[in-house]
């Protein structure tokens, strides 16, 4: 992406995050142990964040991407803020 040091949202799979587990554990069982091993990689990374709160703080400015948990989580803000000038990558 030609960024020295990117700053990363990664979005959480489940509705608020997951809860601490109330509304599903992945967050806890394997993106939280994700995005600590990424920072012991000294990558400037944030999250599990809702996923309307890190495209928001995306798009604001704050992060220079987000990694998303599920196609349509990332896909309907990308076209709705900046359909022809953004670039989508589905893994």
């Amino acid at each position: 992406f030609g960024i020295d040091s990117p700053r990363v949202a990664v979005c959480a799979l489940n509705p608020h995050a997951g809860e601490w587990g109330v509304l599903g554990k992945e967050e806890m069982e394997t993106i939280i142990p994700a995005i600590e091993q990424a920072r012991k990689e000294k990558i400037t990374i944030s999250g599990p964040l809702p996923g309307d709160k890190g495209i928001y703080d995306t798009a604001g400015g704050r992060y220079d991407f987000a990694v998303v948990m599920y196609h349509d989580q990332g896909q309907v803000p990308v076209k709705l803020l900046s359909y022809t000038k953004s670039v989508n990558v589905t893994l």
